[in-house]
């Protein structure tokens, strides 16, 4: 028996070809991170009974899945992008310069949004690959003392053995001071908006993963994405009224997150992330302080369907990936 700790769980992510039948190879390997995704069965108990008091005499397994969170790990430019599109469905690639290439990812209307495999390499217990992944839940947070990271919440439906070496190439992250949160009444409004003081930030995104179970199976046929929804919380000083009046109103705002890097990817560009929220509203707003304490209020705003946009909210990545739509054995 050959025991391992946490440091020798590699991950990696691959957009899958044919939904449901894993890739051989990962697109993405994740710096070695804490990671558990693992076998998860429904128990149907035989309640028979025997003529005697005891309630039961067996129990068999009914349903077969696999799930588990990839938590608190530093958000990856390049990598971030295979959850992103797992959630948007959607997305349009293209140049910026030389290797330096814009993603534009939005919500595709249909609840089969691309799927992944999850390979999980754990030191060498066992290595194997998820396939039919989807991401229930991503959760993107800072603070602006520590890097950027990030919270994955992955349900598969299949496992299978799987041989591919982990690789590494350059990866580029996020520190607090490269985030920059702006608001307006116009999505034209941003750009000359000023950016607002907040201290820490956690941006939810939650696609309601179905997990749906057919006579003639164990696993899943199929892990269906029932919802887009997405809230962002964050904590600032209590300097003005701004998000109190519109917690107390009906009244909507544009809000634009961006996060952008300080490392050159090419000719003066930067690893970026910019979220743009078409209609914010504030559905959770309360104010703290101790006598001997900065004041601070707590907002939550959730991203509601602009329908004159057509659009509740895009995300724009720029990075060194050359698409995301084309898995390798395409």
């Amino acid at each position: 028996m050959t025991e391992i700790i946490g440091h020798d769980i590699e991950i990696g992510l691959a957009v899958e070809n044919n939904r449901g039948t894993a890739e051989a190879v990962a697109e993405k390997w994740l710096k070695k991170t804490t990671a558990n995704i693992v076998d998860r069965v429904t128990h149907a108990i035989d309640d028979n009974s025997h003529g005697v008091l005891e309630d039961s005499d067996n129990r068999r397994v009914v349903q077969k899945w696999f799930d588990g969170d990839i938590p608190n790990s530093i958000a990856d430019a390049d990598a971030i992008g295979y959850l992103l599109y797992n959630i948007y469905g959607a997305v349009v690639s293209g140049v910026v310069t030389g290797s330096v290439y814009s993603h534009a990812f939005s919500i595709a209307q249909n609840i089969q949004h691309p799927s992944l495999s999850i390979f999980a390499k754990d030191g060498s217990v066992q290595q194997a690959v998820f396939g039919l992944g989807m991401v229930n839940t991503l959760e993107i947070s800072a603070s602006s003392e520590d890097y950027v990271r990030f919270t994955a919440n992955i349900i598969a439906a299949t496992e299978s053995a799987n041989a591919d070496t982990p690789d590494y190439d350059d990866q580029y992250d996020w520190i607090g001071a490269d985030i920059a949160i702006k608001i307006a009444d116009t999505e034209a409004g941003l750009s000359g908006a000023t950016a607002q003081k907040v201290k820490n930030i956690v941006i939810k995104w939650d696609q309601g993963i179905i997990r749906d179970h057919v006579l003639g199976s164990y696993n899943s046929d199929d892990n269906y994405n029932s919802k887009a929804s997405l809230e962002i919380e964050f904590t600032k000083n209590f300097s003005d009224e701004v998000f109190k009046d519109l917690f107390n109103s009906d009244n909507s705002k544009y809000l634009q997150i961006v996060i952008a890097g300080s490392q050159d990817i090419g000719s003066g560009n930067h690893p970026t992330l910019t979220l743009v929220l078409n209609k914010a509203m504030v559905t959770a707003w309360d104010r703290k302080g101790e006598k001997d304490a900065l004041v601070e209020e707590t907002v939550t705003v959730k991203a509601f369907y602009n329908a004159t946009d057509g659009e509740a909210h895009t995300l724009t990545l720029k990075n060194l990936t050359t698409e995301y739509d084309k898995p390798i054995s395409a």
